[in-house]
């Protein structure tokens, strides 16, 4: 994720996965991503928080606290830059709680070497957001709805 960075992609990679599946919905088996800007943390409360925290600080302090949440391994915002470099099968839905999913995803750094060389890593997010944060891969996609 170029937004986010190295520190983002250790505490999201190191995220503990959710051994007992829900019941599914139509998010756990379409092609979904996240919408632009959304936020990912740790617990649902941290999400709670966190919009808590964006709607007190006002638009003068939203950087501000946006670092903040990053620093403290809260949570992270998604930006359209990061939503690119989700691998498929994209964003899946792991857990629910209420209105809140619990999502995972991996990610695909390429770092030039030489010409034709790349370093490839990967690292795998997981976090609680919005069910209102996911939508249609391919109409993001597209920018269409799909038929």
């Amino acid at each position: 994720m170029r937004t986010a960075g190295r520190a983002a992609a250790a505490w999201l990679a190191a995220a503990v996965f959710s051994a007992a599946p829900a019941a599914l919905a139509q998010h756990d088996v379409d092609l979904i991503t996240l919408h632009d800007r959304s936020w990912l943390c740790a617990t649902p409360e941290d999400y709670a928080h966190a919009l808590r925290r964006v709607e007190e600080s006002g638009a003068g302090g939203f950087e501000a606290v946006q670092a903040e949440l990053l620093e403290s391994k809260q949570c992270i915002l998604i930006l359209e830059d990061d939503i690119e470099d989700i691998m498929a099968p994209f964003v899946e839905v792991i857990d629910r709680s209420g209105d809140r999913v619990q999502v995972r995803f991996t990610v695909e750094f390429y770092k030039r070497i030489e010409l034709l060389h790349r370093n490839i890593s990967r690292a795998t997010f997981v976090g609680w957001t919005s069910e209102g944060n996911l939508r249609d891969y391919y109409q993001w996609l597209t920018g269409k709805p799909q038929d």
